[in-house]
């Protein structure tokens, strides 16, 4: 766990270590966006992937999500900035075996199904160390507007990443797109490789057994009255919307709501713009209205409008009119909510506990997911996919408001601070 350095740069523009940390982070997210269009259109129109199998693919990409709990404590246990790079470096590897095999007329499904598992096993443990690593590069004053800067990168890249995916799926086969997911990776790798501050050790004492460990972190978050109705609120959404919608999402829209694959592309490139508006937003509505009613309202207007999803149908401009509104409501409010919830999560939680936290927290809003995921290719294949989306968008979207409304957080004006003693 680092010190706080003795001099802390005035503004984050002038925090050299921050800025190359956000510039491979964004660079790496709009490879992603290749990624997470061009990897289904792979499986379900190159290796003629059903419904079902297309659930297998979801339910593999998200299972790892279940090593959360063991992560955080991994990452509290070592310095952050090595575990980054060495994710980066692997998924490099892993995607660029996509295209190679494509080439040479070996890739398969089966292949696939590995690649996006160990996609997700590195994409788990950078994410925590990600999250964990902020607080030792910023000060604690600087932290909502250093996640609003990330989620910045993170709603431009859902802007810019489906298009580019979508034209250069469009012109070029759809493995060899995947070949510029790679490429990022990499170019993050060597801008963490450069990241001149060094990272304290972790305290001898923050080891004990693993068991004992998640225990703690899991504790604490069951044990707080706002962390424990986001963490709550998180795992019905997952299961409903991260596992069967998103799942589902790609075979509906092209052959359920009878939109062009090429449109794809730029229907979720609408969800980026609202997500470079929320995340522009997020910080000044924290400020403004409080973290606690930004977060409620934020989940309300979103959520809401992943009903209009199972609604798009009709002629071609009209599907795409509503996908297109619903994208971006929701694209602007996740940005919103993510923002003040992971400052939050940062703000109100004891240094030597954030990875764990922050793994409990991100475990039980994702390890649903895989679940919900497999179940989606099941129930698709069964009752077909339009009422499958149909009731996962509302239970997803009806519950979480009800949670977070019988929390203190609708009343929330002012950020919680972490106690002094874990």
């Amino acid at each position: 766990m680092a010190s706080p350095p003795t001099t802390e740069p005035a503004t984050l523009w002038k925090n050299r270590d921050f800025l190359k940390l956000w510039s491979g982070e964004s660079l790496s997210l709009v490879g992603s966006q290749v990624t997470v269009l061009a990897m289904p259109i792979v499986a379900y129109l190159w290796l003629n992937a059903s419904v079902a199998e297309m659930g297998v693919l979801g339910a593999l990409a998200r299972l790892p999500m279940v090593l959360f709990f063991v992560v955080g404590v991994w990452v509290d246990r070592m310095r952050r900035r090595p575990v980054l790079i060495w994710s980066d470096v692997i998924r490099a590897f892993m995607l660029a075996t996509v295209p190679l095999l494509f080439v040479m007329d070996m890739l398969t499904l089966w292949w696939l199904y590995a690649v996006v598992f160990v996609m997700g096993v590195f994409g788990v443990l950078f994410e925590i160390a990600y999250r964990s690593y902020l607080p030792v590069l910023v000060a604690p004053e600087h932290l909502g507007d250093g996640n609003s800067k990330l989620q910045l990168s993170d709603s431009v890249s859902k802007a810019v990443g489906p298009s580019l995916a979508g034209f250069l799926i469009a012109t070029r086969s759809a493995p060899l797109v995947i070949l510029v997911d790679a490429v990022s990776y990499v170019l993050s790798a060597i801008c963490l490789i450069s990241i001149r501050k060094r990272e304290d050790p972790p305290p001898p004492d923050s080891g004990g057994t693993m068991i004992a460990a998640i225990r703690a972190g899991f504790g604490w978050v069951m044990s707080h009255p706002v962390v424990r109705p986001l963490a709550i609120a998180s795992a019905v959404y997952s299961f409903f919307d991260i596992g069967i919608l998103q799942t589902l999402y790609i075979p509906y829209v092209i052959d359920g709501a009878g939109v062009p694959a090429g449109w794809v592309g730029a229907v979720l490139a609408v969800g980026g713009v609202g997500a470079v508006a929320g995340a522009w937003l997020s910080v000044r509505l924290m400020k403004g209205v409080g973290p606690g009613p930004t977060m409620f309202w934020s989940t309300v207007i979103g959520n809401s409008a992943l009903i209009l999803v199972p609604l798009a149908g009709g002629p071609l401009w009209l599907a795409i009119g509503v996908l297109a509104f619903s994208q971006l409501l929701v694209g602007l409010c996740t940005q919103v909510f993510v923002v003040n919830n992971i400052t939050v999560l940062q703000s109100s939680t004891p240094r030597e506990l954030v990875g764990r936290v922050i793994a409990t927290i991100w475990a039980m809003g994702l390890v649903p997911a895989p679940i919900g995921a497999l179940l989606a290719g099941l129930l698709g294949e069964a009752v077909g996919m339009r009422p499958v989306v149909l009731v996962a968008a509302v239970i997803g979207a009806v519950v979480p408001m009800i949670v977070l409304a019988l929390s203190p957080i609708p009343r929330m004006r002012e950020m919680p601070q972490a106690p002094a003693e874990s």
